[in-house]
């Protein structure tokens, strides 16, 4: 039973939140949370701080579908700005590509609402939102 509740081998993505500026502490810590009670429910380990989290599913490989879905969720919640996604990757990895959505941005409502009709399919969903560029090099 315990090596259920073990994050699988291989693959995590990235999850970066930005608090839309005026948004009070207490709002984005109900934020944390709401995405610690998601991430239990979806059977996900979540380790990080601060809106900055690292994402594994638990006794199975992290898919695209996990993404997606913890991205459909969050497009909902109150107090965002921003929500970057990384690409699958080995968990030991560094940094790879990411998905950058903006809230408010039509181009999200549109891909939510096709996919939440099931007219989207998972790889459509990330690629419609602009696939996942390289990551910021400084």
């Amino acid at each position: 039973m315990a090596a259920e509740r073990e994050p699988g081998a291989g693959t995590a993505f990235t999850l970066e939140l930005y608090a839309a500026p005026g948004t009070p502490l207490s709002r984005v810590r109900d934020l944390e949370r709401a995405i610690e009670d998601y991430a239990e429910v979806h059977d996900l380990e979540m380790s990080g701080t601060q809106l900055r989290f690292l994402v594994q599913a638990l006794g199975r490989p992290t898919t695209a579908e996990d993404q997606v879905a913890l991205l459909d969720w969050l497009v909902d919640r109150p107090g965002l700005r921003r929500v970057r996604v990384g690409a699958l990757r080995r968990a030991a990895a560094g940094q790879v590509g990411y998905l950058q959505v903006a809230s408010g941005d039509m181009a999200v409502i549109g891909v939510t609402l096709l996919y939440r009709l099931g007219r989207l399919k998972v790889e459509q969903y990330l690629q419609i939102l602009g696939g996942f560029v390289r990551a910021d090099v400084h």
